[in-house]
């Protein structure tokens, strides 16, 4: 069966007994659920209505932070359709354990699914069935002290990925740590956990405990504390001082405190000596050092 959705353009797919619902009632109440499921399967789910909403086995709570939303539209043809969420958090609203603000600028929802259900219900508050307005990959995050405002889009999106998908370049096409790097992030050679030993620690230059540093160790990688009021804040580092300062690339919100503990990985520039020397790692280099470079001929 087919629904058509006010405010949209097309139709939307709707259950036998939603559409059974509708032409045998003139009244219903309505709600709009916000799904959120995280890189790592985390799923959260919030709706915009007075109690809680069981839908499809999850529950969406109704106590979360205050959602609003951009409208939806659907089109004939392969244009990417977005939606624009404004969310405003409470002081007791957290995300992996971390206020929600924070999560957001640490990176939590980089890369996230994010569906729109809209859910209807009888005047008893029992719920009928839903349809669903909009799924999507969150594109970019903007927030302020109280509000993040989040943009997704389709998953039309993908068909502008670049083809073919092997480049031919000198620098490796891998990311650290991922599964065709295959380099175990966790290990101990790539994995220093130390803290700020320091009170003249800043936003972005932070006196660590390590007591010798290989030159351009650390440069590129990134830094995740581990407690503190900074617990689950990732920086990319800039570089690190042989006696272990380390200059961030971004600022943290706020000055790390003496003692705060951080893990502190390191970076790759992509290059086969740095897999090879580094990383020990040539096994999964994926790149092509002898292309020759480019030329110009008067």
């Amino acid at each position: 069966g087919l629904y058509r959705c006010p405010g949209e353009q097309n139709m939307k797919q709707a259950s036998t007994k939603l559409l059974q619902f509708l032409m045998a009632e003139n009244t219903f109440l309505m709600a709009d659920l916000f799904r959120l499921q995280l890189v790592d399967g985390t799923v959260v789910g919030y709706c915009a209505f007075d109690c809680n909403i069981t839908f499809r086995g999850r529950e969406y709570i109704a106590d979360g932070p205050v959602i609003r939303r951009s409208r939806t539209r659907c089109v004939i043809g392969v244009e990417v359709d977005t939606l624009n969420l404004e969310v405003a958090p409470g002081p007791n609203d957290l995300l992996l354990g971390v206020p929600w603000i924070v999560a957001a600028n640490a990176g939590v929802l980089d890369g996230a699914t994010l569906a729109l259900y809209r859910v209807f219900l009888q005047s008893d508050l029992s719920l009928v069935d839903g349809v669903t307005l909009f799924v999507g990959q969150v594109a970019d995050i903007q927030t302020t002290r109280s509000l993040a405002k989040i943009t997704a889009n389709s998953a039309v999106q993908l068909l502008n990925m670049k083809m073919p998908r092997n480049v031919y370049q000198p620098g490796c096409s891998h990311t650290l740590f991922d599964d065709n790097c295959a380099v175990n992030r966790d290990a101990a050679i790539y994995c220093i956990e130390t803290s700020v030993r320091s009170s003249g620690s800043t936003a972005v230059t932070i006196y660590s405990s390590l007591a010798s540093v290989v030159p351009g160790w650390f440069d590129q990688g990134y830094i995740e504390f581990m407690n503190g009021k900074l617990t689950g804040l990732r920086r990319t580092i800039k570089s690190c001082s042989t006696d272990g300062v380390f200059q961030l690339l971004l600022p943290l919100p706020s000055a790390p405190a003496v003692g705060d503990t951080f893990k502190a990985r390191p970076g790759c520039d992509k290059t086969q000596a740095t897999c090879t020397n580094k990383f020990y790692n040539i096994t999964h280099f994926k790149a092509f050092p002898y292309v020759p470079v480019a030329e110009s001929a008067l």
